[in-house]
């Protein structure tokens, strides 16, 4: 064959080839493309109870669009790369690390401010987009970065407790707190607002995270609030403002070898509301409920509870563990996700899929309500609820006791 035919013959051969159409990053009908997710819980540390539901929250979210996708013959199919931090910042920074190698660019967690704070500067140099169910420190509301919560941060957080122990006639505060970014933010905020309101807090005490025996913690807050009575306060204006995880437990034990302590109304955070680690700890739950002890947390609407009560009661089907709020809105993210994903599939193209995430976002409302975030990519849902330890059958759980709607505290 001389060459003239040999180069018709492969024209002909190019010109009868099937032509395949160019693959595009956004997919057809009948597409199965699967997306990475990683999830950043603390499974094995402390506040493992939102770890090992938020876990399960997702696990519920995606099988449900999955079969979506299966009954449409086409959509989205996710897979959970899930890592134990165990509240570490540290452990969150090198599971961070380790996704991105492995091509995760969107990742639900981590569940604690400290561990955000570590590895915001990672997740902004190598673009992957951070959905934290549970993080609350003012101190990371900034415009413009890859960080987004699907909670109310902490100056809302203070401005319900604070309004529950002003309407409950304290007037001094003796704050203990855990020394990470969201319960330094969470004390600071309630400082701030409850000075705001007129009333005194003093110095108080801040312990390390890897504090374990609280002595000196417990007995310098004792100290503080017989220095406070002895100069005229009355005993029932003045409380204990702890802002803690799990180690709540180990507090209460060093406590009640004190009396002053074991006299004192005490208040909590959204880091204890609904442990299992204090409810499942006898003597440190009777402490509890002998303290009062409410605990604010990002509450869920009663005007949805159609909604979010099948899905906590499979959460908590699974865990055993009640589900709150922070678990329910990493179930409403993966939703959230999945409509970004719809109208800007193309993770190459970065900040296309950050805008899409952040107007599905405004405009989904799911089990928790409406997801819309502020200038910060924070939560503008601003409703708590307060759980208490009580006892139950023989046992203890938790009551929740009250709530905190638009400015407004209704107690049950």
């Amino acid at each position: 064959m001389n060459t003239r035919s040999l180069r018709r013959l492969i024209f002909l051969i190019l010109l009868l080839a099937p032509i395949k159409p160019v693959r595009s990053e956004q997919p057809p009908l009948h597409s199965h493309r699967e997306f990475k997710i990683g999830v950043l819980v603390s499974l094995t540390g402390s506040w493992n109870s939102l770890g090992q539901n938020t876990v399960a929250a997702l696990q519920l979210a995606n099988e449900q669009l999955h079969a979506t996708a299966k009954a449409e013959h086409g959509g989205y199919r996710f897979h959970l790369f899930v890592r134990d931090t165990q509240l570490d910042p540290a452990k969150a920074l090198a599971a961070i690390q380790d996704l991105d190698k492995r091509g995760v660019k969107i990742v639900i967690g981590p569940q604690s401010s400290a561990e955000v704070a570590l590895i915001k500067p990672y997740a902004d140099a190598h673009n992957i987009l951070v959905i934290s169910q549970g993080s609350t420190a003012s101190s990371l509301a900034i415009p413009g970065d890859n960080i987004f919560r699907f909670c109310p941060n902490d100056m809302r957080e203070a401005e319900a407790i604070v309004a529950l122990m002003w309407h409950d006639g304290i007037r001094t505060i003796v704050p203990l707190w855990r020394n990470d970014a969201g319960n330094n933010g969470l004390h600071d905020s309630v400082k701030a607002d409850f000075e705001k309101q007129g009333g005194t807090v003093t110095t108080g005490y801040q312990y390390q995270p890897t504090t374990t025996d609280f002595s000196a913690a417990t007995t310098s807050v004792g100290s503080q609030i017989s220095t406070s009575l002895i100069a005229g306060a009355d005993p029932n204006s003045v409380g204990i403002y702890l802002a803690a995880f799990d180690e709540v437990v180990s507090v209460f034990h060093s406590a009640a070898n004190n009396s002053i302590l074991s006299s004192t109304h005490w208040y909590g955070s959204d880091g204890v509301a609904l442990s299992a680690a204090l409810t499942g700890d006898a003597g440190a739950a009777a402490f509890a409920v002998n303290a009062g002890y409410p605990n604010p947390t990002f509450g869920l609407p009663d005007a949805l509870q159609s909604l979010w009560q099948p899905v906590a009661n499979a959460i908590e089907a699974r865990t055993g563990i009640t589900a709150d709020a922070f678990a329910l809105s990493a179930y409403d993210a993966l939703f959230v996700v999945e409509r970004a994903l719809q109208d800007n599939g193309n993770l190459k193209d970065f900040a296309g899929f950050k805008a899409a995430f952040v107007n599905a976002a405004n405009a989904y409302s799911g089990v928790t309500g409406s997801t819309a975030l502020d200038a910060a990519g924070d939560r503008l849902n601003a409703d708590f609820d307060f759980w208490a330890v009580r006892p139950t059958n023989g046992s203890y759980g938790w009551a929740r006791v009250g709530a905190y709607t638009n400015g407004t505290l209704t107690l049950f």
